[in-house]
């Protein structure tokens, strides 16, 4: 590797430094990481002196490059931010460049069937090479840089070869051929060209010859077979075919133009597994079981590295037989990096040549073109592939061919509205067929050796054909590298894509020029839809909605969705249910890299904060529409358009479609160092919680919290720890593990001890008291509870006295005074119902059936809690059910109603497990163990987080200690934090 600045040649220093400047260049105006340059230079073998040795390599670099500036700079070729390096664009140029870019003009020379242009131009690539590429220049970057571009260089090389055929220059073939025969014996291609120019030369037995040098070695050294190009190669030259006289190109061509019968078609590939059921429907269509004319359009559709062409030739091949008159193959050039499409009247031509039509005879009119070729197809069965169309447009004059032939097409972009036209849209490989296809590219037996990471390589794959055949391509690499630690490097994600590259093929690439299409469109719906793949890169959510994405951009919704329908046309994303969609792991990965790229820290967090004012605003809105009577603590979310919704069964659907995003966006900005993001986070955290409770999500409702309370931690914010440890306490609450509840709810109240906020306080003490009864500590609960009465009198707040007097009656209760817990419950039923709180309502029904089985009535019980489970039913309070079921199994045992007990209890036990209530589900087996009955979900367990009262006690206490503060953690703990309607809302400090 050499380099010159102007005219100077620079010496570039130590083999590290140089390779150092060349994985800069290769990626010249692109920022490269810190970590990505340590990866590139050592791999895993980096030693701890790797960051160090990184600085000195660009200071050598910098010194070199403009030496001028000093030690210090300012600096301009060779540039630095916080994250890594980048060299300008502008100023570096490579001859790896400009090889790639003279190969890239000679195809589409090829294409235009040029032959003296395309060979010039190979020529002219050829002669930059001066040896072997980045020799001497060590490290993992450099050598796949390496491989991939001696790979160009055969394939260069034998293009030339062939070019030299094609214009009748023989011998000059058979010179260039030789070498590189003798350089990659195994390249099947070379050997073909070289039988041929042997044939030309009048050397037919040498010809032969090559073939069975090449079929022993083929065997000897991978143990297959010659490729059936190769085969039909020789035995053309054994019978002596005629049309091995004439070039490649014009054997469709006769003398006299009649039509003929191409066979145009690539190899197929030697390893196809899988898609069998869209085989057999491209089977159906293309070749009817009945006879009947083939479909006249079918298209192959799917994301980048998806399989459609080998999909398609592999059908084409297995219909062959069903279209007598031949079989056309084109490629359209729809997505091949730096050469221009083909126009469809060049497609037209090409077909019109292929079919026998003389060039001059080729009309330069598109629709005279098209014509032509409908006359020459009429009457015939003819299967034309045309793989990698850019869209529709590309092969619009090809539609409406005459009955008994088809048009196989491949595709990035939708073909839905095409006309006569049936879709095939490729998605990923089930893991059976993508674990199978590993083991043929990777060896069965080391895919066996180690099957549940093999599965796992494919899950990481995403099913992707392309995917898994460049990581078996990395197995390949190094046979002794274990598929555990291929996975590791894929479950990394900033290493994913780098690891899926091999020689000229990546997915990173593939993905990159769908998205460069979208990008430098001239509509603006495409460059929307570009700028939201870039965006969504900034979410870590399983999904997203246009609304999402209008949020991201700060954008109209509008323009939004036409950006998500664009993206989901050029299968970029799979679409889902009720508008939403996903992205493929791999092109999330690939939209990761392009928000780090493309959007400054800021934007990515302007953008992230917008979508958390969407989701908590839109909570905020739902949960109103639900329950009314629930309120959030304030916060400030940016302003955002929330979802529409348009009543309490719809929000409940949006809140359950939604919750696994929400969660994950809360999540995603607690963990930000970005302050403002984190306490954001939090709020959108606290928010979550109603739902939460409403849906039973018990667990995630602790797992969110934990989260937050290290925000207000790290933050040193008060109101955000109080509100954390509050809502931890709940969750754990709901899940019977009161003893652990209890910290939570001493450190709040801790907190909010010298707090101004009355209505925190009053919050702090009614869900520290429903704890408390829980625990059997009734008479610490009272005093509790009284203070929280006093308090809420105090400021009026109408659910914070609801709260307090069903706190005081369980303490009552508790304490054997069951005339004084009746009148509490009394009175708050009736402010309840007053007030039309559903929650507080149903929670009071089950409190006063509480103090009837206290008092040996269960009858009685029965008629209050089978009303309270109707009232909570009516109102979604899934997570509350539990408790209610429980306690009717209960108290209809005790009524001798033995049936409907153990009907009850078991519907205890599914509630309870999907709800994470570890405590009901073991208070119903214990109950069902009194029916002399083992339920069918297993032995009867004891587990209690708590600590609490075990043994007896537990199911003698069940409807007084435990069973009625159960759910009293959301009726009435949590209660105490609402408030009537939005005036109270804005009347305190963390309601």
């Amino acid at each position: 590797m050499t380099a010159w600045l102007e005219d100077r040649q620079v010496n570039l220093g130590p083999p590290l430094q140089r390779a150092t400047l060349w994985v800069l260049a290769a990626q010249a105006g692109r920022l490269v990481t810190k970590d990505r340059l340590v990866g590139a230079l050592w791999g895993d073998a980096a030693p701890k002196t790797a960051e160090q040795s990184v600085y000195t390599y660009v200071a050598g670099l910098r010194r070199l490059l403009e030496p001028e500036r000093g030690r210090r700079g300012p600096f301009t070729l060779l540039t630095q931010s916080a994250n890594g390096y980048s060299l300008a664009r502008d100023v570096c140029r490579t001859d790896a460049e400009d090889f790639e870019q003279r190969l890239a003009e000679a195809r589409r020379f090829q294409a235009k069937q040029d032959l003296p242009a395309w060979l010039r131009e190979l020529e002219a690539g050829l002669g930059l090479w001066a040896g072997t590429a980045l020799g001497g220049l060590p490290g993992p970057f450099c050598e796949a840089e390496r491989t991939r571009l001696e790979s160009l260089r055969q394939t260069a090389r034998e293009d030339w070869a062939d070019a030299l055929l094609r214009l009748g220059r023989h011998q000059e073939a058979l010179d260039a051929v030789a070498g590189l025969t003798a350089e990659a014996p195994l390249r099947e291609r070379a050997r073909e060209l070289q039988m041929l120019a042997l044939y030309r030369c009048g050397r037919q037995a040498e010809a032969l010859d090559v073939f069975h040098d090449i079929k022993r070695l083929l065997t000897e050294h991978l143990g297959v077979d010659p490729g059936e190009s190769l085969r039909r190669a020789y035995e053309r030259i054994l019978r002596a075919d005629p049309s091995l006289a004439a070039a490649p190109s014009a054997t469709a061509v006769t003398a006299h133009g009649e039509f003929v019968r191409p066979r145009q078609l690539p190899r197929d590939r030697r390893i196809f597994v899988g898609r069998a059921e869209t085989l057999v429907r491209l089977r159906a269509l293309l070749a009817p079981w009945d006879g009947d004319d083939p479909q006249a359009v079918v298209a192959v559709t799917g994301t980048a590295g998806a399989g459609k062409s080998t999909l398609a030739v592999h059908a084409a091949h297995a219909v062959s037989d069903h279209y007598p008159d031949g079989q056309l193959y084109l490629n359209l050039l729809g997505a091949t990096p730096g050469v221009g499409r083909l126009n469809p009247l060049d497609l037209l031509g090409r077909l019109l040549r292929g079919l026998g039509v003389r060039s001059e005879s080729v009309p330069s009119d598109q629709d005279e073109a098209a014509a032509m070729l409908r006359d020459r197809l009429a009457g015939r069965r003819t299967l034309i592939v045309l793989d990698d169309a850019s869209g529709p447009e590309q092969v619009r004059p090809l539609l409406g061919l005459p009955a008994g032939n088809a048009l196989l097409v491949t595709s990035r972009e939708s073909f839905a509205a095409a006309d006569d036209c049936v879709q095939l849209v490729l998605g990923r490989m089930s893991r059976s067929e993508a674990v199978t296809m590993l083991a043929k590219l990777a060896g069965a037996e080391r895919v066996a050796a180690d099957p549940s990471a093999a599965a796992e390589l494919a899950d990481l794959c995403g099913g992707l054909p392309l995917a898994l055949r460049l990581a078996a391509a990395r197995l390949m690499e190094n046979r002794h590298t274990p598929l555990t630690e291929l996975n590791a490097r894929l479950r990394d994600e900033r290493r994913a894509l780098h690891e899926l590259e091999s020689g000229d093929l990546a997915v990173r690439a593939s993905l990159q020029l769908s998205h460069d299409v979208l990008a430098g469109s001239g509509h603006e719906p495409d460059r929307t839809a570009a700028a939201a793949l870039c965006h969504l890169g900034v979410l870590r959510t399983p999904d997203a909605t246009p609304e999402v994405v209008a949020a991201l951009l700060d954008a109209p919704q509008d323009a939004a969705e036409r950006a998500v329908a664009r993206l989901v046309r050029a299968n970029l994303a799979e679409p889902g249910e009720q508008g939403r969609f996903r992205l493929h792991d791999l092109v999330r990965l690939f939209a990761m890299e392009l928000a780090e790229r493309r959007l400054s820290e800021r934007d990515r967090d302007d953008a992230l904060d917008r979508v958390i004012g969407l989701y908590g605003t839109t909570v905020r809105l739902a949960m109103k529409l639900i329950d009314p009577h629930r309120v959030h603590p304030l916060h400030e979310f940016a302003a955002c358009e929330p979802f529409a919704l348009t009543g309490g069964a719809d929000a409940f659907a949006w809140l359950e479609r939604e919750r696994p995003n929400i969660l994950a966006v809360a999540a995603q900005a607690m963990g930000s160092p970005n302050s403002s993001l984190a306490r954001s986070g939090a709020y959108l955290a606290f928010s979550c919680h109603w739902p939460l409770v409403y849906t039973g999500h018990h667990p995630e409702t602790v797992t969110l919290n934990r989260q937050a309370l290290e925000v207000g931690e790290r933050l040193g914010d008060p109101d955000i720890s109080a509100l954390a440890n509050s809502y931890i306490a709940l969750g754990l609450g709901y899940m019977g593990r009161y003893a652990e509840a209890l910290a939570y709810h001493r450190a709040e109240v801790d907190l909010l001890r010298t707090c101004g906020d009355a209505f925190a306080r009053m919050r702090a003490l009614g869900n520290l008291g429903v704890t408390l009864n829980a625990l059997m500590m009734h008479k610490e609960a009272l005093s509790s509870a009284r203070e929280q009465l006093r308090i809420a009198r105090e400021i009026g707040s109408a659910v914070g006295e609801r709260h307090a007097l069903g706190c005081a009656g369980e303490a009552h209760l508790g304490l054997g005074d069951t005339a004084s817990a009746m009148a509490a419950y009394v009175e708050m039923v009736s402010l309840a119902k007053e007030a039309g709180d559903a929650m507080q309502h149903s929670d009071a029904l089950m409190c006063m059936a509480e103090v009837y089985m206290a008092q040996d009535d269960p009858r009685s019980g029965v008629m209050l809690f089978e009303e309270a489970l109707v009232l909570m039913r009516e109102s979604r309070f899934r997570g509350l059910e539990a408790r209610c079921l429980g306690n009717l199994g209960r108290a209809e045992r005790l009524t001798g109603r033995l049936d409907r007990a153990r009907a009850y209890l078991q519907e205890t036990i599914v509630v309870a497990q999907e709800c994470g209530a570890d405590y009901w589900v073991d208070f119903a087996r214990e109950e069902l163990a009194l029916l002399g009955e083992s339920p069918e979900d297993g032995p009867s367990r004891t587990v209690d987080g708590s600590g609490g009262a075990e043994g007896s006690a537990r199911v003698q206490n069940a409807a007084r200690a435990e069973g009625s503060a159960r759910a009293q953690n959301a009726a009435r703990a949590e209660g105490s934090a609402g408030a009537e309607g939005e005036e109270e809302v804005d009347a305190v400090a963390h309601g």
